[in-house]
């Protein structure tokens, strides 16, 4: 008797493609598609990533090979024909929380069909890769699996095109540019979708073999040239005959091998003109009359053909050659003299010297170096500074900030203020150590002060008078004050509105009637 897979007896109820037992594989979406590569390299390539919770996997050759499937996780750490080695027979494998039926065709010998059959659902990402054998012409391997919706793959990558080997002979290289597609419609779409929706991105490069290459020259890079100009840079490289095998493989030959005239090993270089300093015109001289100077440009230029008058860094050519700087003399200063101004007087504190002015000049007031102005009746330069004649006082005094604004808002506080010893010299006030002032006379920082412009009086209540009446209901009175906070009266400091009672109701009890009685007989 059949058992569905709600574990009844007599059941019919069955797993649909997603895994859900009597689903109806709404809850998932198949994913179906054909690796057909032409022109593999012999080893390992991937076909298709497995997610996460993928179901009804089913992963099959569709023409006989000599390749085998194999099966990977996220590490590259392969659970089937991993490392080239084989499994050798139909196996039943747990792989990846799910069990993987193993249809090898190596177990009945020759070319065969290889197939890989799972249910699911995987509990890690596996992927799915070809081990490709030498001898085969191509693959075709169709794969087919479910994908829980809220896990749907909604981009893959496509492998493209490999383009020609990169050479001819020897080993090479051959690249393509995979592309990401959207999986329902094939329609291409830019990479970043298929990268942030972790699609297996295929190989895009690969190593390629053609044929053996027959013996050629191989031909070094040429060694930096012996000079920077002149004329005898010279430059050379290694030249030798070798011989490139389809794999790849390099082997020295003798040079007889190679058919083709030998490459030279030596060339000539950097053959033009050396850079040279190159100077400007002088200039005027520096002074009008006795010694001076003139000064012109130097600057370092090229000779190079094509180059010519280009302006180098001076490090091009070498240690300066040519003078930039040299004496000159128009002819004796007539006329000149020394012309002193006023002497500018001591006038701060602590000034031990005056200044002032001393120029040479001539008859127009223009104004020369002061060694022009030296002849046989003026045979020193005059003094431009002495000691003070009468050094200024330092008179040190109190100098004292606005007082701050009271502490309190309403009441008694203090107020402060700075107060420093400074002098006051030329509208300029300098602040200096208070032992130079008299400490008997500094001025108070802090003082008492008091402060009403927020201020409010408090309702203070007097005891309650004895009641006008013992029964029957009589009345009470107290008094209220409104006082200060130095406890005086100030009744319009208050709110009258907040005012406590002055007057109450008291001993409103009835009186017995003893009482009345007593009452009554006494009035008649």
């Amino acid at each position: 008797m059949p058992v569905g897979c709600d574990k009844k007896l007599g059941s019919a109820v069955k797993d649909d493609k997603c895994g859900v037992c009597g689903g109806d594989g709404s809850t998932c979406k198949t994913v179906e598609g054909f690796f057909d590569e032409r022109n593999l390299t012999p080893g390992y390539h991937n076909i298709i990533r497995l997610p996460v919770g993928a179901t009804s996997i089913r992963i099959e050759e569709m023409r006989p090979t000599t390749n085998s499937l194999a099966i990977k996780n996220a590490s590259d750490f392969y659970y089937l024909n991993g490392n080239y080695q084989i499994q050798v027979i139909d196996k039943d494998l747990e792989i990846g929380g799910t069990l993987f039926e193993y249809d090898n065709h190596k177990s009945r010998g020759g070319d065969s069909f290889e197939k890989l059959i799972a249910k699911g659902p995987t509990n890690e990402e596996l992927t799915i890769a070809l081990l490709f054998q030498s001898g085969n012409k191509d693959s075709a391997i169709k794969y087919e699996f479910s994908v829980p919706l809220e896990q749907d793959t909604p981009y893959m990558y496509r492998p493209g095109e490999w383009s020609s080997c990169s050479v001819t002979c020897g080993k090479g290289v051959q690249t393509r540019t995979p592309y990401c597609v959207e999986t329902e419609s094939g329609g291409r779409v830019a990479d970043k979708m298929c990268d942030e929706n972790n699609a297996t991105k295929p190989e895009s490069e690969r190593d390629c073999e053609t044929v053996d290459c027959e013996p050629e020259w191989f031909q070094g890079e040429w060694e930096p040239c012996s000079e920077t100009c002149g004329s005898t840079g010279s430059q050379y490289r290694v030249v030798y005959c070798h011989s490139v095998f389809a794999d790849g493989k390099r082997i020295t030959v003798d040079d007889t091998n190679c058919t083709k005239e030998r490459p030279p090993v030596q060339q000539s270089c950097n053959r033009f003109a050396c850079p040279e300093w190159q100077a400007g015109p002088w200039s005027a001289c520096s002074e009008k009359c006795g010694d001076a100077f003139q000064y012109r440009s130097v600057t370092c230029r090229s000779e190079k053909e094509g180059e010519e008058g280009k302006l180098l860094p001076a490090e091009a050519c070498g240690e300066l050659t040519i003078e930039d700087k040299r004496n000159c003399n128009l002819g004796p200063c007539e006329g000149l003299m020394f012309v002193m101004s006023e002497w500018n007087l001591c006038q701060k504190c602590n000034d031990t010297e005056e200044t002032r002015n001393v120029t040479c000049k001539d008859k127009t007031g223009r104004a020369y170096p002061p060694e022009k102005c030296l002849n046989e009746n003026a045979t020193e330069i005059p003094i431009d500074t002495r000691s003070c004649a009468t050094p200024p006082p330092c008179i040190y005094e109190w100098h004292s900030s606005e007082w701050s604004k009271c502490s309190a808002e309403c009441g008694h506080g203090h107020q402060n203020r700075r107060v420093v010893c400074a002098i006051h010299e030329l509208g300029d006030l300098t602040v200096v150590d208070e032992s130079h002032c008299n400490m008997d006379t500094k001025p108070s920082i802090t003082k008492n002060c008091t402060n009403e412009e927020k201020c409010n009086g408090t309702y203070y209540t007097g005891p309650w008078t004895q009641c006008t009446a013992e029964c029957g209901g009589g009345t009470q009175t107290r008094m209220i004050v409104c006082l200060n906070y130095d406890k005086k009266p100030v009744p319009e400091w208050c709110d009258e509105t907040v005012k406590p009672p002055e007057e109450q109701e008291c001993n409103t009890h009835e009186c017995p009637s003893s009482c009345l009685s007593i009452l009554f007989y006494s009035s008649s």
